[in-house]
């Protein structure tokens, strides 16, 4: 019993093609004939015997009396030692044509030896191309291996290495893409099984491809290149005319094939909205350094930088007045929301829009209110009127509250009903329960709050954002307002690292320092007495010195190294050590001078006969606080106190891990200091609740790194006493 079927497969030359069927049975035995018959159909009938390949025996057949997507009645017919048999097929005449490109990819977090065998893969095979996906590797690499550099910068001009994502001040190129699609795993046993993966996913593809090219990324972004990648590129090519089946880069797909390359992402959070029109309507410098390096740091840092950015700019565009609130919208449509802002004392107060009174809620020193139809990436100007009605919160009773679009009611398993919209998910919430009305919302209180707000179709927070203080006109889109000659203003974000020195392999344990590092240095240790100082520029000609820091009781045959570096240069020098008779872990560092700020690299090399049996460790926590609780309107310190064996002083950095919900009571998120040797040293962090904050407990972590040790401490709850 033999089976038959018309793929996508032609041989032969470009001006004669041939379209493969393939043809499989489970008795064919011994040397195999086949050819296919039927209208306008041709192949040979006394050709050699076939051999099997990736799909099965495989039969060439002339169809160029057929246009491509035709169905044409046809007959297989097979010879073998097992005799003679015969299948009736629908044939399918193919598209000739199409190019599958294989594109070999490492992403930005990949550990080196993964881009080493990229790079060793290009050069054992001329055929192997591959993209890195930013310049988050590429740049640590390029500071750790500097005398890579010239290979990595001319397989990039021979286009056999691509660089992917953000712009690219170490390579010096304009990257084509922002970034690329995740990759498909190409996990296989044999090479004809790789090769009937790749022909699937080309199957799948091509039907919502713009131009006959597919573009297959291969394998997990931080995994070895695919070993099957240039293996179906020869044996393919050697196979099959169309499709073709090439290792390539994005720019292979997308220029070639006249492909559309798809638009940057647009920066469309707050931050980056604000920002621009307060840059274009004030002189000030857009923060272009803080919010790449929003884009790719810890969801804590990113919101303080966001949150940096907002205030700034906000407070750029906003007249400071205490009697009214201005309500900035970053979306791009009308927004109807709640609002709140925090007065500097209590106030009996409503809200108002010309001679519209709003809903207004007065809950101590923090005012919300329902602010309608603010217009797109605009504002509108509030007043804020002294009256004497109550407008608190007032007890309910029942265990129901609701608003415009959702009611909620409590019962054992606290389950929950949408009026209007999607249900909602029911939240943790164990009584006894109480209920609370207002002119703006309700609210249930028992284990924990939950809130429902008038003419508010979501639960999530408000994207408008309030600002005491005012702007004319008391409406208008920031887009409309034309700009006008002015200095420059204050910048509208940090432009710098919040916590220095850095150090230099930060990969290790963060994204690039804010700004980027114009140079850096690297140590390296060639034996237990003997360094290499790496100095290296990743900008323009580099000014500075290296100086070394030792441990008490060395000395080193340098201690100031003098650079002068052209644009991209690297330089190096190695440096002799003689060591104490003191046993233990004794750290070696290297500071490089010249920029804004210090660069520091660090080698912790060990005197012997240290006693192994009963080592001490060379960095610890020796103290924290397991809880630290504060009351609104208060703040308190939260110390963690490290400790170190080491024979020499160790920079610190320390970073608070926390949810989402103490971002605003606990900072900052990074602080730093240098751990004496064989001391201690105290790092500060503070908790500062707000007089409006709600009572409530929370877990966090704080995480230590020095050089490449890290550590952390045990579990710390934060409390806001209620």
């Amino acid at each position: 019993m033999i089976s038959a079927e018309s793929t996508e497969l032609f041989v032969g030359p470009r001006t004669a093609l041939l379209q493969v069927v393939r043809v499989t049975s489970p008795a064919l035995a011994g040397p195999v004939h086949a050819h296919v018959s039927g209208p306008g159909l041709h192949s040979a009938r006394h050709g050699g015997s076939l051999v099997p390949g990736p799909f099965g025996y495989e039969i060439a057949v002339d169809v160029s009396e057929h246009a491509p997507g035709s169905v044409v009645p046809a007959q297989a017919v097979v010879r073998s030692a097992s005799g003679e048999d015969s299948c009736s097929f629908s044939l399918v005449v193919g598209s000739p044509g199409w190019t599958v490109h294989l594109v070999g990819h490492v992403a930005a977090d990949a550990p080196f030896p993964v881009l080493r065998a990229h790079l060793d893969l290009a050069l054992t095979d001329p055929a192997y191309r591959f993209a890195v996906t930013s310049v988050e590797l590429l740049q640590p690499y390029w500071d750790t291996f500097p005398q890579h550099r010239s290979l990595l910068l001319r397989l990039i001009s021979e286009g056999r290495v691509e660089v992917v994502g953000s712009q690219s001040n170490v390579v010096g190129v304009s990257p084509l893409l922002s970034s690329l699609p995740s990759g498909t795993a190409l996990e296989a046993s044999s090479l004809g099984e790789a090769e009937r993966s790749v022909y699937s996913s080309f199957l799948a593809l091509r039907s919502s491809a713009s131009s006959p090219h597919v573009m297959l990324p291969i394998g997990p972004p931080r995994s070895m290149p695919s070993p099957w990648m240039t293996a179906i590129h020869h044996d393919w090519s050697a196979r099959y005319t169309w499709p073709r089946i090439i290792c390539s880069l994005p720019r292979d797909y997308y220029v070639r094939g006249s492909v559309p390359v798809p638009p940057a992402p647009l920066d469309d959070s707050p931050a980056a909205v604000f920002a621009s029109h307060a840059a274009r309507l004030t002189g000030a410098n857009y923060p272009t350094a803080a919010l790449e390096r929003a884009a790719v740091a810890h969801p804590r840092e990113a919101f303080d930088l966001h949150s940096d950015i907002i205030a700034r700019s906000l407070s750029a565009l906003t007249s400071t007045v205490d009697s009214s609130v201005v309500v900035w919208n970053p979306l791009d449509v009308p927004c109807t929301d709640v609002v709140s802002v925090h007065l500097p004392s209590p106030r009996n107060v409503h809200v108002a829009h010309g001679d519209e009174v709003l809903p207004t809620l007065v809950d101590g020193t923090t005012v919300t209110f329902l602010a309608r139809d603010v217009p797109a990436h605009g504002w509108r100007t509030c007043s804020l009127v002294e009256d004497d009605v109550d407008h608190g919160w007032k007890r309910g009773f029942g265990n129901e509250i609701a608003s415009t679009h959702h009611v909620l009611s409590y019962d054992p398993i606290a389950s929950l009903v949408a009026v209007d919209g999607p249900a909602l998910e029911p939240p943790q919430l164990t009584g006894p329960v109480t209920v609370w009305h207002s002119e703006v919302g309700e609210k249930m209180v028992g284990s924990s709050t939950f809130t429902l707000w008038h003419e508010v179709d979501h639960l999530g927070p408000s994207p408008l954002v309030g600002v005491l203080g005012s702007r004319s006109p008391e409406q208008g889109s920031l887009p409309s307002v034309a700009p006008r000659l002015s200095m420059a203003g204050p910048p509208l974000g940090p432009v710098s690292p919040a916590v220095t020195p850095v150090f230099a392999r930060y990969w290790l344990h963060e994204p690039a320092p804010l700004g980027g590092l114009a140079a850096n240095v690297h140590l390296e240790v060639l034996s237990p007495t003997r360094l290499r100082v790496v100095a290296v520029s990743d900008g323009d000609p580099f000014e500075g010195v290296v100086r070394l820091s030792l441990p008490d009781g060395w000395s080193a045959s340098w201690d100031t190294l003098p650079v002068s570096l052209p644009a991209g240069g690297h330089t190096s020098a190695e440096v002799r050590l003689v060591p104490p008779r003191t046993p233990g872990c004794h750290p070696v560092r290297a500071t490089l001078e010249g920029l804004p700020f210090e660069v520091y690299d660090v080698v912790l090399l060990t005197v012997p006969e240290w006693d192994f049996e009963d080592p001490v460790e060379v960095l610890w926590v020796a103290s924290a606080p397991s809880v630290v609780s504060v009351a609104p309107g208060s703040s308190a310190v939260l110390r963690v106190v490290l400790a170190s064996s080491a024979h020499g002083d160790l920079p610190v950095q320390a970073r608070i891990l926390s949810p989402r919900e103490t971002w605003e009571l606990v900072g900052p998120f990074c602080v730093s200091g240098l751990l004496p040797a064989r001391g201690r040293v105290a790092l500060d962090f503070t908790v500062s609740a707000p007089a409006w904050a709600s009572a409530g407990s929370w877990p966090a972590v704080v995480k230590v790194a020095a050089g490449e040790l890290v550590r952390a401490t045990a579990v710390i709850r934060l409390e806001v006493a209620g």
